[in-house]
């Protein structure tokens, strides 16, 4: 049975009950994983880009409204040509939680604050990070090595522990998290919350195609590399896909399969819920197995 909740400031602030969120993922994160994860007390995040147009975000937004009454993210991306629509689409929907990626969330931050919504900024190191805290955020991700698609290349026991001790505001841990162990070292680090991607791509609901399922599940860290070649800029995606793709094996948006390091740590395909209870069983079982 497990708890209740586990608590974390950030986690209060949003009203989950696990200090647990399935980061947003490029042509992956959907209306029914965001359902699926808030309703198993968690949070889960969606790439505004996932939907072609602003009105189609839109009615995503009314449709995860009308299935649940848990909080969810929409990750903003800065550069974006849509990024006034989609936030002005965001604030109509008073979507809790809003995550910005690659530039100046000055903007974003100002249409949250009209909503009470909350604003978390990824980052890769302490720099970006202040800059984040001075436009006002309320907490930071912390993508460390290891994170699958454009992550940084400072190790999460270093990144973590240093942005909480140099930053006034939250630190949330990103970049190799696939257990219940995993939450808990995020957690020990001084991380307010858990930020895990892949394991989700492995759940009943994610709609990558199950070769992409399939080699999440027989990869190990030793099969994911790290190139600039399929976006310009260096991300962690599955060598077998990459193969693939440079043996002119199709599109690289769709060829190609971001992973992070911990695919040694996935042995399954679950439903989000499974996956949660999953992550909350581990991080309880973690803290047992400590020395007192």
């Amino acid at each position: 049975m497990i708890p209740a909740r586990i608590e974390t400031p950030l986690a209060a602030k949003l009203g989950i009950r696990y200090p647990i969120l399935c980061a947003p993922m490029f042509l992956i994160s959907n209306v029914d994983m965001l359902v699926a994860v808030g309703e198993a007390g968690a949070i889960a995040a969606v790439p505004s880009p996932n939907f072609r147009t602003t009105d189609e975000l839109r009615a995503a937004l009314v449709e995860i409204r009308r299935r649940t009454a848990a909080p969810f993210g929409v990750n903003l991306i800065l550069k974006a040509p849509r990024l006034d629509e989609d936030l002005a689409a965001c604030v109509e929907a008073r979507v809790p939680l809003l995550i910005t990626s690659l530039g100046d969330p000055s903007k974003v931050i100002a249409g949250a604050r009209a909503i009470g919504a909350q604003v978390w900024c990824d980052v890769i190191d302490l720099g970006h990070a202040r800059r984040a805290e001075a436009a006002g955020a309320d907490a930071v991700i912390a993508v460390a090595s290891g994170a699958g698609g454009h992550g940084g290349r400072i190790s999460p026991f270093v990144l973590v522990p240093w942005l909480r001790q140099e930053l006034r505001i939250p630190v949330v841990a990103a970049g190799g998290i696939a257990t219940g162990a995993g939450v808990a070292a995020a957690l020990a680090l001084g991380a307010d919350l858990a930020y895990i991607g892949t394991r989700f791509i492995a759940s009943v609901e994610s709609p990558a195609d199950a070769a992409h399922k399939e080699m999440i599940l027989r990869s190990t860290p030793e099969d994911v590399e790290t190139t600039a070649e399929v976006t310009g800029t260096p991300g962690n995606f599955l060598r077998e896909s990459l193969e693939t793709f440079r043996t002119g094996g199709g599109k690289a948006w769709k060829a190609v399969y971001s992973a992070g390091q911990n695919v040694g740590l996935i042995r399954s395909v679950k439903t989000c819920a499974e996956i949660v209870e999953e992550l909350v069983e581990g991080y309880l079982a973690a803290r047992a197995a400590m020395p007192s």
